[in-house]
């Protein structure tokens, strides 16, 4: 939060291309990716009332104005890194939460939502987004275009991690990453795994987090699993039977599963426990938590951005150091 003022300050990395340079920064983000990188700050005001369960029908903030983006400004890479770096340093744990978002996520609600998880989390702690273009329209089309540009902005982001661990050095980094971000996130510790100079560093990434996540469970199993839990402490992936979306997914992907499923209803308790000794045997490092019973939500698919167990569950989390049985 700015001292006294209404504002909250938060971070931009996209690989968007621009548009154009005489519009309102917020819409000179076109839907194109790009491999150079951009970077920015931007204040947003959130009313007192905005709360859970308000997130139905993003629209009416933009009318009613209860998320306001107050100021914006793009910054070279040297300035972005030193203006975060003062506020990681500033902060409780220094730390830093990363958002990234899913499919037909635009710029201008990329960045309010984020504003909408900093503000409900409240974790007390410098709040970056990765925006990469997902809104690559809502046919079938568009659908399998965003999968693609999703793995292809996986290289961003992977350069955009590089670049924070570096030079920002925060003690505790977090990532959460939703739907086909989650395919965002796998293709860049891909990319990472494969660099000698950061897989051979030891570092270790704090959190990572999955929330119905829009990636393939055969490719998850078989070869992003080992490469994001060899470079983070702790991977948790929350996942739900009842979720529309991934259904939807999962026909469009010739019947391959989503990694974002459960597949399990809330009575099959026994069923539960078996799926979830098969995630990973022997390790503690990954935590699948179904969110089922508690999954109210329109398509069953936004439970991150409307259940509030869920941010009770995630804040417990990443901030304490023993992995809450709740």
């Amino acid at each position: 939060q700015l001292g006294e003022q209404d504002s909250t300050r938060y971070f931009f990395v996209t690989n968007r291309k621009k548009t154009g340079e005489g519009e309102v920064l917020e819409n000179r983000f076109g839907n194109e990716r790009e491999t150079d990188l951009k970077f920015g700050l931007y204040d947003t005001r959130v009313e007192p009332s905005v709360g859970l369960g308000m997130f139905i029908n993003p629209s009416e903030w933009f009318q009613t104005e209860e998320i306001v983006i107050k100021s914006m400004k793009a910054l070279e890479q040297q300035a972005f890194v030193d203006q975060l770096r003062e506020l990681v340093d500033a902060s409780p744990r220094r730390s830093l939460l990363i958002v990234i978002h899913g499919f037909r996520e635009r710029f201008p609600s990329a960045l309010r939502k984020t504003s909408f998880v900093g503000h409900i989390l409240d974790i007390n702690t410098p709040v970056m987004v990765f925006d990469w273009p997902g809104d690559q329209g809502s046919s079938l089309r568009g659908y399998r275009s965003a999968r693609n540009v999703a793995a292809e902005s996986g290289a961003e982001l992977a350069k955009t991690l590089e670049l924070i661990v570096r030079d920002v050095q925060p003690d505790k980094l977090w990532l959460i990453a939703n739907s086909m971000g989650g395919e965002v996130v796998a293709h860049a510790f891909s990319h990472l795994y494969q660099n000698p100079e950061f897989a051979d560093a030891g570092v270790e990434i704090e959190d990572v987090v999955l929330t119905a996540p829009d990636v393939s469970h055969e490719e998850f199993d078989n070869q992003f699993k080992k490469e994001i839990t060899s470079l983070t402490k702790n991977l948790t992936v929350y996942v739900s039977s009842n979720d529309r979306a991934l259904v939807m997914s999962r026909l469009v992907n010739l019947g391959d599963s989503r990694r974002g499923e459960s597949t399990l209803s809330p009575d099959m308790l026994e069923e539960a426990a078996r799926v979830a000794q098969l995630v990973d045997p022997d390790s503690d490092l990954v935590t699948l938590v179904d969110v089922t019973p508690v999954n109210r939500t329109r398509n069953f698919h936004n439970f991150s951005l409307e259940t509030p167990e869920f941010f009770d569950d995630l804040f417990l989390r990443l901030t304490n150091e023993q992995t809450p049985f709740a």
